[in-house]
């Protein structure tokens, strides 16, 4: 499990996340000492956040396309899951990441819409006409 703090604009919400990286002096190294405590129930494990963002994908997306190990993170006042979507073909294998899925860590809802998926599925048709595919 990893703990992401880093800047980003939830593309469903107008909330951003933490931007800790913002509060850091723009030096080549720096030491720092942070701590984050945060007290809550988690009722959906990353893994269960995966099986909810992968089953959406194949029924409203596509086929190919599959969900990266989830980063739990900090946004506004809840705990979210947020997983990459990757796209994956079979005569190409692996073609890269074309968006990324928040699951809410306690109540299980997957926070997206049919525009949010809409554009998940353009970069991933776009990242498929890209790439060297070839008929055996």
């Amino acid at each position: 499990m990893r703990l992401l703090l880093a800047p980003y604009k939830n593309p469903t919400t107008s909330c951003s996340s933490s931007e800790l990286t913002h509060t850091l002096p723009h030096l080549q190294q720096a030491q720092v000492d942070i701590a984050v405590h945060v007290t809550a129930t988690l009722n959906i494990t990353a893994f269960g956040a995966r099986q909810k963002i992968n089953h959406l994908l194949a029924v409203e997306v596509g086929t190919g396309l599959g969900c990266g190990a989830p980063a739990l993170v900090i946004e506004s006042d809840r705990l979210l899951w947020r997983a990459p979507v990757l796209l994956s073909l079979p005569n190409a294998g692996y073609l890269g990441q074309v968006g990324q899925i928040d699951v809410d860590a306690q109540t299980g809802e997957v926070l997206t819409d049919a525009e949010h998926l809409e554009a998940i599925g353009d970069h991933a048709e776009c990242l498929a006409a890209g790439s060297a595919i070839t008929a055996d």
